[in-house]
């Protein structure tokens, strides 16, 4: 994060991509993700008149952005339908010849199973933002796998 003061005294949030080669520094204009209550100034000027403001500015939209990927992190570990997603289970294990999914969570959640068919083993996959999205998914994928056989 970075604050940059402009020669006409204005002030703006900024993000220093160390990154890249040159390094290369990016303005954050975007409002909010959730305005103030009482603020009616949307139609303001860019940048912001003191430094304390574009510091503000600038804690908002990190925090914004690590309570999302947090948000995303903890929706790809909760499992809100676990009878269904028992269904699911068991009758994947059963048209794929018992074998169990692995779930691989991150992101997102990345649903694999072995299926035993005629041709030999194959590897069925989905993805999913839960672990019931991505099962009920890879059933979907096992499921129209059996009916081709």
């Amino acid at each position: 994060m970075a604050l940059v003061e402009t020669a006409d005294g204005r002030w703006f949030a900024a993000c220093a991509s160390l990154s890249e080669r040159p390094p290369r520094v990016y303005l954050l204009e975007e409002l909010p993700l959730i305005p103030p209550a009482l603020d009616s100034s949307h139609h303001k000027q860019s940048g912001y008149l003191c430094r304390e403001e574009a510091r503000t500015a600038c804690h908002i939209w990190y925090e914004a952005a690590e309570l999302t990927q947090e948000w995303w992190e903890l929706a790809a570990r909760s499992e809100l339908y676990p009878e269904r997603t028992a269904w699911y289970l068991d009758e994947i294990a059963h048209l794929a010849g018992d074998d169990t999914p692995r779930l691989h969570y991150g992101l997102s959640v990345h649903a694999v199973v072995r299926a035993r068919g005629k041709n030999g083993q194959e590897i069925i996959a989905a993805t999913g933002n839960s672990p019931d999205e991505a099962i009920e998914a890879l059933y979907q994928c096992v499921y129209e796998w059996s009916r081709v056989l």
